[in-house]
């Protein structure tokens, strides 16, 4: 939301049990994007619609992609569940990543990621268009979300 209480951008975001991003959603002022991997995994595709008619995307993907959504602590924390394993800490990597900007543009980039900490991390655009730092909680959430709750998706079984 904007400081005057308009909606900027809306992100849905799901994920695979293996970590990996399985379909996005983003509406804003400038339109719908979806985006989700080909069958074979080898592409990112899906569509822009505005007001002007509909953008196709098309890019290519693989598990070393990440997908990145403008300031998006969302995104961030996927990437950094995703990097985890092959990034310790105190190290760094370069990863491809589809980025989509808040005007709903989506372009192939490189970033560099940085675990600096157990559960903190730096991503940062290698044109340097664009950084998040993102610090998570032991359930992998970003800390600091404004508003944030945890509802449970299951309830445990009444006692009996």
């Amino acid at each position: 939301m904007a400081a005057d209480g308009r909606l900027t951008l809306a992100l849905l975001l799901e994920v695979e049990v293996e970590g990996r991003p399985s379909r996005l959603e983003l509406a804003g002022p400038d339109g719908l994007l979806t985006l989700h991997p080909s069958v074979d995994g080898r592409r990112l595709h899906g569509n822009v619609v505005r007001a002007r008619g509909v953008d196709h995307v098309d890019l290519p993907w693989s598990t070393d992609h990440l997908l990145l959504v403008g300031g998006s602590l969302i995104t961030a924390a996927v990437a950094a569940s995703w990097l985890q394993a092959r990034v310790g800490v105190g190290e760094g990597d370069t990863s491809p990543v589809v980025e989509v900007g808040p005007d709903l543009r989506v372009r192939s980039a490189t970033w560099r990621v940085a675990r600096v900490g157990e559960r903190r991390w730096r991503l940062v655009a290698a044109d340097r268009t664009g950084g998040l730092a993102v610090d998570l909680d032991p359930a992998g959430v970003p800390v600091g979300m404004p508003e944030s709750h945890a509802w449970p998706l299951e309830l445990d079984p009444p006692a009996g």
